[in-house]
């Protein structure tokens, strides 16, 4: 079994979750001004989200931490 599709599948189970918990609150918290944004906004964003999550959550982390 290749390694290659083990990772691609760990990275999308991490993904997936972090994806949920960041357009739900994440968001609002690395851009202000999405704190208005409906559910189409946040539906459109979330293949995004899950696709960049390590760099969305060091974004998220920094957010939070200033």
């Amino acid at each position: 079994m290749s390694s290659i599709p083990a990772v691609l599948a760990l990275y999308f189970l991490i993904g997936v979750p972090f994806g949920l918990a960041f357009v739900i609150k994440g968001c609002n918290v690395v851009e202000p001004a999405a704190a208005g944004s409906g559910k189409g906004f946040r539906l459109m964003i979330l293949p995004a989200s899950i696709g960049l999550w390590p760099y969305l959550a060091v974004r998220w982390l920094k957010a939070s931490q200033s």
